[in-house]
C-alpha cells in the first residue's frame, strides 16, 4: 500500500505523525489562493469563507510526466488528483513487490475514489485544450493505471461523496470474490484548488469555524477539509498466502446501502446504519463483541456524530453486555476530512496501528459529546496513545 496526506509524504510519515498526535491542519497557503482575498469570520457574509484552515498536501504540482509514458504537455493538464492516484498506485504495487512488467495482462481491478473536479475549473479560468477532456475525466482517472501497466481488469472510479473511497474498496473485494478479478488496487485521491468550493461549504454552515475536526466533543461543529491520495492493493487471502505476499491485514466483510427518503437528502439516518450493520456482521459472521477499535467516519458534527455512534451502539448491544472495551477513533482530526480519499485515509491508519501494534491518539476533544451517553456504551474515546493491537477493527 501507499499514502500521501497532510504533512506526511508517505506512510512511514504518516504513521510518526498519528502516533506523536500531530494535528496536520495548517492555514491555507498561498499556493492554493490569497485567504486575505476570501476570508471573514462573518458566516452571513456573502462569496467569503469563515474557514481559512485545511490539511494540506505538500508538491501537488510534482511530477514525472515521462517515467509514466506521459507527455509534459497532456500532464499540463491533467488533474493532479489522477496524477497523484497513479503514483500512489504504483508505489503501492512496488511495495507488494510486483513490478510493472509482472502486472502486465494480469486481470487486475482499478478502483479509484474521487469527487472534486477542480482543477477543471481552475483551467477553464485561464486555458483550453482538448488534452483536457482525458486528463480531467473521473472515468480516466482509474484507466490511466490500467492503461499504463497494460492492467485488464475493471477500471472504474466513484463519486459517493465522503464513501467513495470505501465504495470502491468494496467493489474491488466483490471483484475478488466473484472471480472476477484476480487482483486489485483500489482508493481514492482529493485534492482542494479553488476558492469557491469552500466558500459553498461555508455557505452550507458545514465546516468548523476552529478549522477543526472535533469528533465526538460537545463543542463539535463541523468539519475541516484536508487533502489525501492512498491506494491499497487487495488479492484473496488464500491467493496471497499462496503467493507469500506480505499481508497488512485482512478484510473479513464489507457492504454498501442508502438511506432512501429520510429527513433530508444529506441528513444521515441512525436505520439505515444499523440495518447495514446488522446484515454485514451476520453475512461474515462477525461477532461485535471481538472488535477492539472502530475508526469511525466522525466528521465533528454535534448531532452527526451521535447518529453513527447510536447506530454502533445499537449493534454492539444486541451481541454483548460489555461497556468500554471497543476504542473510538477518527483520523479527521488529524488530517481533516479528505472526502474521496477519507476511507482510504482511515483504513490505512489501521492497517498501521495493526502493524505497529498501536492505538494512536484522536484530537480534539475537551468534553465528550453529551448527546451520546459513553458511560453506558461499549466504546470508549481514544485520547491517547496505547500499546495493543487491535485485535479486529471497525
Amino acid at each position: 500500500m501507499s499514502g500521501k496526506y497532510p504533512q506526511a509524504k508517505n506512510l512511514q510519515r504518516y504513521w510518526e505523525n498519528l502516533a506523536q498526535g500531530k494535528n496536520s491542519v495548517t492555514e491555507i497557503s498561498p499556493s492554493r489562493w490569497d485567504i486575505n482575498q476570501y476570508y471573514d469570520p462573518d458566516p452571513a457574509k456573502k462569496d467569503k469563507m469563515y474557514c481559512k484552515w485545511l490539511g494540506m498536501l505538500d508538491d501537488v504540482e510534482c511530477f514525472d510526466p515521462l517515467f509514466f509514458q506521459i507527455t509534459p504537455a497532456e500532464a499540463e493538464f491533467m488533474d493532479p488528483q489522477q496524477r497523484l492516484f497513479l503514483q500512489e498506485c504504483y508505489k503501492a504495487f512496488e511495495d507488494a513487490g510486483y513490478s510493472s512488467s509482472s502486472l502486465s495482462n494480469k486481470k487486475c481491478g482499478v478502483y479509484l475514489g474521487i469527487m472534486s473536479n477542480d482543477y477543471t475549473y481552475l483551467i477553464s479560468k485561464n486555458k483550453s485544450s482538448t488534452v483536457n477532456i482525458t486528463g480531467n475525466s473521473f472515468a480516466l482517472g482509474a484507466g490511466r493505471v490500467s492503461y499504463l501497466l497494460n492492467l485488464k481488469g475493471p477500471a472504474i472510479s466513484f463519486d459517493t461523496a465522503c464513501s467513495s473511497s470505501l465504495v470502491a474498496m468494496h467493489v474491488a473485494c466483490q471483484g475478488l470474490l466473484n472471480h472476477e478479478t484476480d487482483m486489485a488496487v483500489a482508493g481514492g485521491s482529493t485534492l482542494y484548488l479553488v476558492p469557491e468550493g469552500y466558500i459553498g461549504m461555508c455557505q452550507a454552515g458545514m465546516l468548523s469555524p476552529q478549522g477543526q475536526c472535533k469528533t465526538f466533543d460537545d463543542s463539535a461543529n463541523g468539519f475541516v477539509p484536508g487533502e489525501g491520495v492512498g491506494a491499497v492493493v487487495l488479492k484473496r487471502l488464500e491467493d496471497a498466502e499462496r503467493d507469500n505476499d506480505f499481508i497488512y491485514g485482512v478484510i473479513l466483510g464489507s457492504g454498501i446501502n442508502q438511506d432512501g427518503k429520510t429527513n433530508g437528502i444529506t441528513a444521515p439516518s441512525v436505520n439505515s446504519q444499523i440495518e447495514l450493520e446488522r446484515e454485514i456482521y451476520a453475512r461474515y459472521k462477525i461477532d461485535p463483541a471481538t472488535i477492539s477499535y472502530a475508526e469511525t467516519h466522525g466528521t465533528g458534527t454535534k448531532l452527526g456524530d451521535p447518529i453513527e455512534l447510536e447506530a454502533l451502539s445499537t449493534v454492539f448491544k444486541e451481541k454483548t453486555t460489555k461497556k468500554n472495551f471497543c476504542a473510538l477513533g477518527s483520523v479527521k482530526t488529524n488530517i481533516g476530512h479528505t472526502s474521496g480519499a477519507a476511507g482510504v485515509a482511515s483504513v490505512q491508519k489501521v492497517l498501521l496501528s495493526m502493524q505497529n501494534k498501536t492505538l494512536v491518539p484522536s484530537l480534539n476533544v475537551t468534553k465528550e459529546n453529551t448527546i451520546f451517553d459513553f458511560k453506558n456504551s461499549p466504546f470508549y474515546y481514544q485520547e491517547k496513545k496505547n500499546i495493543g493491537t487491535p485485535s479486529q477493527a471497525l
